[in-house]
């Protein structure tokens, strides 16, 4: 028998993950935050799912940006920031690079 997922809210009835649950744990997987079995699932579905990978690159793209510009970044800047893309991607105001209209 194959190893089993534990189960929690960040998972389906597929041991999968579906865009809102990725989208909640997002930072704290870019973070290395989060526990082996859920990176697994997070990373499997960021291969699999264009839109979230894309948010998840371009989040990380974002806040290497700022890294670079201002490296004594503040962290509840940071964490704001953070609120607006997740208030944007729930509202589905975020959209890939390229994608049809």
């Amino acid at each position: 028998m194959g190893d089993v997922v534990p189960r929690g809210p960040w998972t389906s009835t597929e041991d999968r993950l579906g865009c809102r649950a990725v989208r909640r744990i997002l930072q704290a997987f870019l973070d290395g935050e989060v526990e082996a079995s859920q990176a697994e699932l997070v990373a499997a579905h960021l291969e699999s799912c264009g839109r979230c990978g894309v948010e998840a690159r371009t989040f990380e793209a974002v806040i290497a940006a700022l890294r670079r510009l201002r490296p004594d970044l503040d962290v509840e800047a940071y964490t704001r920031l953070r609120q607006v893309v997740d208030r944007l991607a729930a509202d589905g105001g975020v959209e890939p690079p390229g994608s049809p209209r």
